[in-house]
């Protein structure tokens, strides 16, 4: 995934705001705890304090398996057509 800035369509996407309501998070506490339970480990970076510190909150809540594939299915556009198991962003 790469910045959150530039990726406005992963979180302005109606599913986004839909989960972060449901749970009473932001959208990017949604976006980063989408990876971690999948197994993977995002590595946020703000030079705002107080996204940072939010940054850090993301895990005092679970998504469901169904929130999870709602997610996934977005992933297409997220990665621009890379496929997650060759893709590489470095």
């Amino acid at each position: 995934m790469g910045p959150l800035a530039t990726q406005k369509s992963l979180i302005t996407d109606p599913v986004i705001p839909s989960l972060a309501s449901s749970k009473g998070v932001s959208h990017t506490r949604i976006v980063l705890r989408w990876p971690v339970q999948l197994g993977a480990v995002p590595i946020p970076k703000s030079a705002d304090p107080q996204r940072r510190r939010e940054n850090l909150e993301g895990f005092d809540f679970e998504l469901s398996a169904d929130e999870i594939a709602a997610i996934s299915a977005l992933e297409s556009e997220r990665l621009w057509g890379g496929d997650p198991e060759t893709h590489e962003e470095f």
